[in-house]
């Protein structure tokens, strides 16, 4: 029988130090609000359950490889398709969520959402690999002892969280725009932000809704490259649904005239939202406008505006 080329309690302490530190990791960038779905705490428990068993499979993965149990390559083919099993049910889920949303946050933005969960799952399999790869070094290559092979494995786990993380992180519109209060104003029936048309409201009762409770923004991207950001229809209804899920509409199903919409001025480069918020503060909604995330489906959208520059 071939002989281990780990040493007796190796695989053990390795497996069970690299599934803490893969748990740990996924837990300290675990971020759950009360505004988000699925909500606390049903995301805690299936986020928790999901970085377990992905620290489980990374922790495995390297002793049983050094054992040449080559199989083990399938563990990561079986962890890939789990995750994307599980971002294609968030998907499924937000999208059926979605038809019943006064204010809905339209398919680009779902589909970032779901890509985002399904990347997220791989910190604890890439973390407890890295932490396992390290203990196993230290006890038993350079015959450290357990602290210390603890430690490197700590140490080496908590950076690869933190690339992942940095890699992760979304530039928000307050990095490619300024974020500015508009005017609103009517010229007869029709509904304009800064001159710029809207829709025409036939009812005199919500044209002073819009007068008296509504506010507005205006989107002024840095340069012509931002203005291809900020001017598609998926990065402007995912700001909008942002706007809604913070301040709430004023408005009900029913309500046609009270629209949720924005529109593009070509001759500034900018984008206009009017909206009548239940909580009415232009402060909080120029906040909330700035710190929606960059969709990635906007990034490649009108990409030669930037041979101009």
């Amino acid at each position: 029988m071939e002989e281990s080329v780990l040493r007796e309690g190796v695989f053990r302490h390795s497996f069970m130090v690299a599934s803490i530190l893969g748990i740990l990791c996924r837990a300290l960038v675990l971020r759950v609000v009360d505004k988000q779905y699925p909500r606390r705490p049903q995301d805690y428990l299936e986020q928790i359950i999901t970085s377990a068993l992905a620290a489980f499979l990374g922790a495995i993965a390297l002793p049983a490889l050094l054992e040449n149990e080559f199989s083990a390559l399938t563990f990561f083919a079986i962890a890939i398709q789990q995750f994307q099993g599980l971002a294609e049910q968030e998907r499924i889920t937000l999208k059926n969520i979605d038809e019943a949303e006064i204010v809905p946050k339209g398919s680009a933005y779902v589909e970032e959402i779901a890509s985002t969960y399904e990347s997220r799952c791989y910190i604890s399999l890439l973390s407890s690999l890295m932490a396992s790869g390290l203990f196993i070094l230290f006890n038993n290559y350079l015959l450290y002892g357990f602290l210390v092979s603890t430690i490197a494995a700590a140490i080496g786990a908590g950076i690869i969280g933190l690339i992942i993380r940095r890699y992760l992180r979304r530039d928000s519109i307050a990095d490619v725009a300024e974020v500015r209060e508009a005017k609103i104003h009517f010229d007869k029936s029709v509904l304009k932000v800064n001159g710029v048309y809207i829709s025409n409201i036939g009812l005199e009762d919500t044209r002073n809704r819009y007068l008296n409770e509504g506010l507005a923004i205006e989107i002024i991207p840095k340069s012509l490259g931002d203005f291809g950001i900020v001017s598609d229809i998926g990065q402007r209804q995912a700001i909008i649904h942002n706007i809604f899920i913070h301040m709430g509409v004023d408005k009900d199903v029913d309500e046609k005239d009270i629209l949720t919409i924005s529109e593009t001025d070509f001759d500034k480069r900018s984008v206009v939202i009017p909206f009548i918020p239940i909580m009415k503060d232009i402060e909080t909604m120029i906040e909330i406008a700035r710190s929606t995330p960059i969709i990635e489906t906007a990034k490649g959208k009108n990409s030669d505006y930037k041979k101009t520059l």
